[in-house]
């Protein structure tokens, strides 16, 4: 592009090409249309370049570089970036058309915030939208159009969602980059460091999907999610009362020791006495009220096949399929006859 764009759109992309042409066919939907679309292609291996190659419109950027995880992918995208905005979009999710619209007006009707993200709604793998899973929680809002971001939000969950942030470049002149010794909740890290001398803001508009799959960063990265999560947090006290953190002082982050795996001793669970926690939670959730049948019935097959003898499976498994409201109901009259 030969003028700058306001907003520079920064997409990492690693074997993306399930997803990557729904990413950006939303991107090229937007009704806001001064950007410059910088797709940086992290090593992939499969069809992700020839896809966006495939793209005729002077707004899309394809930078390919040797496979470096995602903090140091972003970094390289924030160095392309100029422009007033940064807008983070990741290469499986979907923006609604009025998504990057609806934040630039915020953030011009309110120059005191610095960054804005919006509320989500997740979608299965095949793109089903499950519009009652949000996060944050629509209660978070207490009926108001957006709320401010302080550090108690942080627990447990960050409410900014990496995907969604708009930001003021401006930013980058004192917190310049991604942490990269961050292997993930690099984001997280990234908004505590904004927070010292910003104001960040989620809307309370749901115009973002955000697609559940296995390469998401809790399938991926185990344990260490729940390390680095909470070191974020520690940092961020830590600098609150003047000092560096660990990762300023020495440059590393130490890591604790991985988990001891279960001694080889212990008894397999008995056939068909192996309940499926990992399927039967949110995810499962997710899934029914989207109504992603198919996906659905695979969930409960694996799970019968593999605790068909437990009621708890059976228990999770209609419990599931009921609506929130008749199962809140249920709880509440529980409670009423424990207590009569």
């Amino acid at each position: 592009m030969s003028e700058v764009a306001r907003i520079y759109i920064i997409m990492p992309a690693y074997n993306a090409s399930a997803f990557i042409r729904e990413a950006v066919d939303s991107i090229l939907a937007q009704t806001f249309g001064d950007f410059e679309l910088i797709i940086l292609n992290d090593g992939s291996t499969d069809d992700t370049q020839a896809i966006v190659e495939s793209y005729d419109d002077e707004r899309i950027r394809l930078v390919n570089k040797a496979n470096s995880g995602v903090a140091s992918t972003l970094n390289e995208g924030l160095k392309l970036a100029t422009g007033e905005f940064i807008w983070r979009h990741d290469a499986d999710d979907i923006s609604l058309p009025q998504k990057l619209k609806r934040q630039i007006q915020f953030m011009e009707k309110h120059p005191e915030f610095d960054l804005c993200a919006t509320q989500i709604a997740f979608m299965t793998e095949r793109g089903k939208v499950a519009w009652d899973k949000r996060q944050p929680k629509t209660r978070w809002f207490n009926g108001e159009p957006y709320r401010e971001v302080f550090f108690e939000d942080f627990s447990p969950y960050s409410p900014v969602t990496h995907g969604t942030t708009l930001f003021r470049i401006a930013l980058l002149q004192k917190t310049p980059q991604y942490r990269e010794a961050f292997i993930t909740s690099e984001d997280i890290d990234m908004w505590l460091r904004f927070l010292g001398h910003a104001r960040l803001a989620v809307l309370s508009d749901c115009i973002s999907l955000h697609r559940l799959s296995g390469s998401s960063a809790t399938a991926v990265h185990g344990w260490k999610n729940h390390f680095y999560r909470e070191l974020a947090k520690e940092f961020y006290l830590v600098r609150q009362r003047g000092e560096q953190d660990e990762l300023e002082k020495t440059g590393k982050i130490t890591e604790p020791l991985a988990p001891e795996p279960q001694p080889l001793a212990l008894p397999s669970p008995a056939v068909g006495k192996n309940f499926r926690g990992d399927l039967l939670g949110f995810h499962y959730s997710v899934h029914v009220n989207a109504r992603d049948w198919r996906e659905i019935f695979t969930i409960i097959r694996m799970a019968l096949s593999e605790g068909w003898l437990l009621q708890r499976t059976y228990r999770s498994i209609i419990f599931g399929l009921l609506p929130e409201g008749f199962i809140q109901r249920g709880v509440e009259l529980k409670k009423i006859l424990r207590r009569s």
